[in-house]
């Protein structure tokens, strides 16, 4: 199985996630012309503080894509979804998504993207969330809240 949980808690883990992280988000915060992302501001110790569950996509014992989320009330909270961008395109978001939809078949979804990210906004409205808020972050910079 290409996908496994990851222990963000041990620092060898959570740098590999920071550097993808980093380099993930970087791309996000090009396109919708914000460099002022969150996740580009958090170093390798948050990674580690978190009390997120992280889920990682491997080829190859190479870990190339992370979801984390959290699970509270019936709710699943999406906090990350990164692809290395090496590994754009080959559906990897989309296998991650799906799984963590499979192992919560009866709860609510959430998730926060760039109203500008087209590529992650396509990939949530596949996956059946809907636009239910839209909040301006900073001057002409909106984030869409997405929910299935």
């Amino acid at each position: 199985m290409p996908i496994r949980t990851l222990q963000p808690s041990r620092r060898e883990t959570a740098e590999i996630i920071y550097k993808m992280q980093y380099r993930s988000y970087q791309i996000e915060a090009d396109l919708i012309d914000f460099q002022d992302l969150p996740p580009l501001k958090e170093t390798v110790e948050t990674i580690q503080s978190s009390n997120e569950t992280f889920l990682g996509y491997f080829i190859d014992d190479e870990l190339v894509g992370v979801v984390s989320y959290k699970d509270e009330n019936e709710e699943i909270d999406i906090y990350r979804m990164m692809v290395d961008p090496d590994h754009f395109r080959k559906g990897i978001a989309d296998c991650l998504l799906t799984y963590l939809k499979k192992q919560y078949p009866d709860h609510t979804f959430i998730v926060h993207t760039g109203s500008k990210n087209t590529p992650a906004v396509n990939l949530y409205k596949k996956h059946g969330f809907k636009t239910v808020d839209e909040v301006e972050v900073a001057p002409n910079i909106y984030i869409s809240q997405m929910k299935s």
